[in-house]
């Protein structure tokens, strides 16, 4: 990793993971993270130029349905205009309007041992929110999406690490939760899930994309 990466990774943000399997070649994953860099950039200024989104920041408390379509609607139109591919424009319009309304950001993407992302969540709704999008495979299928860009044949794999997740976690709870471990498995990911009384893990189908 470059040392910005390693600097956001000390500090703040969740890492998400995306792997691929087969690996995919380093110019296609270049590719994908300079995708997620330029909605990145793009997202960053509609957020601080826009009436729309400051309006909806405001309203949000009362209607987070209605205001999320909002943001959506306002952000495939910036990148549209900023020139991210067509064919990923809704996909990445939506996640980004999701984690928006739950004050979640994405603040950069990077190489780490295939392509990580990198989320800032303030709180712990924001953390969970986070955790939630991953094991739904709400960002399998929008990782998914964007890889397919780069017309590569692989199977995506979306995760958390879990010492990461409790480490974030740990930073934005009271003093009192401190030591207590909330996810025990060693990966958060689209592929398993924890039941609470029994701590199984529960095998879904992963999407082998060509």
């Amino acid at each position: 990793m470059n040392s910005t990466l390693s600097d956001v990774s000390a500090t703040a943000a969740v890492p998400v993971h995306v792997d691929m399997n087969p690996p995919v070649g380093q110019p296609e994953e270049r590719n994908v993270i300079a995708e997620f860099a330029k909605a990145i950039g793009i997202i960053k200024r509609t957020k601080m130029t826009s009436p729309v989104i400051s309006e909806v920041k405001r309203r949000l408390r009362e209607c987070i349905g209605d205001c999320e379509r909002s943001v959506v609607q306002e952000f495939e139109v910036a990148l549209r205009q900023g020139g991210v591919s067509p064919g990923i424009v809704h996909h990445l319009a939506s996640m980004f309007a999701d984690i928006t309304v739950h004050d979640i950001q994405m603040v950069l993407a990077g190489q780490g041992d295939s392509i990580v992302i990198y989320f800032l969540c303030n709180t712990v709704k924001g953390i969970y929110k986070l955790g939630q999008m991953i094991t739904s495979g709400f960002m399998h299928a929008v990782f998914t999406v964007v890889i397919q860009t780069t017309e590569a044949h692989t199977t995506v794999d979306v995760y958390v690490r879990a010492d990461e997740y409790n480490l974030r976690l740990l930073c934005v709870t009271a003093p009192q939760r401190k030591g207590q471990s909330i996810f025990r498995h060693r990966h958060l990911t689209s592929d398993s899930c924890v039941s609470p009384r029994h701590n199984t893990k529960v095998a879904h189908s992963s999407d082998t994309h060509t």
